[in-house]
């Protein structure tokens, strides 16, 4: 089971769409271990609190499907000069702090993951999560390309297409 720190907006992506009547991040909580910063969670749960996915994303919690955990180190010197929102700080100090207990963040956010990469810490947009679960035999591959489709407005058709080729051939580097 992959153990993963979702951010933001990761989160309400996976939150707010739905396959077969059921939000996608349920299909990803049956398969990994989801963890989220105390931040994530008054962004998504809290702030959000009257949004479809915000209700999602509580349930979750309530049920331990996701779990939350504040940070111990709050001194963010070298974060805060990236102007990064609080969660995404958050999420990865966290992942900083669980070190290799983590398997990977999963992010959206273009500033964040070219910060995580900085840092070297193992990331995926969420678009490549779906790859790698389907890599990991942990989703079928016709589940993954509905939760891809269902997802598509989220991102630049790009994005999608490119997913959907790697999926249909398993090569990252298709062109065609």
């Amino acid at each position: 089971m992959l153990k993963l720190i979702f951010d933001t907006n990761a989160l309400i992506t996976s939150c707010k769409f739905y396959v077969g009547g059921l939000p996608v991040i349920k299909y990803i909580a049956e398969r990994c271990e989801i963890i989220i910063s105390h931040s994530v969670n008054e962004e998504v749960v809290s702030a959000g609190g009257r949004y479809p996915n915000a209700v999602v994303a509580k349930e979750l919690i309530r049920e331990g499907k996701i779990g939350v955990r504040t940070v111990s180190f709050w001194d963010y010197d070298v974060l805060d000069r990236y102007n990064l929102g609080k969660g995404e700080k958050e999420t990865i100090v966290l992942a900083v702090e669980m070190g290799g207990e983590v398997d990977f963040i999963v992010t959206d956010d273009r500033l964040a993951y070219v910060v995580i990469d900085r840092m070297s810490i193992k990331k995926l947009l969420f678009l490549d999560l779906i790859v790698e679960l389907v890599e990991r035999n942990l989703m079928d591959l016709e589940l993954a390309k509905s939760i891809i489709n269902a997802i598509g407005l989220r991102y630049p058709e790009g994005f999608i297409y490119h997913t959907l080729k790697i999926l249909e051939r398993g090569d990252r580097k298709c062109l065609k």
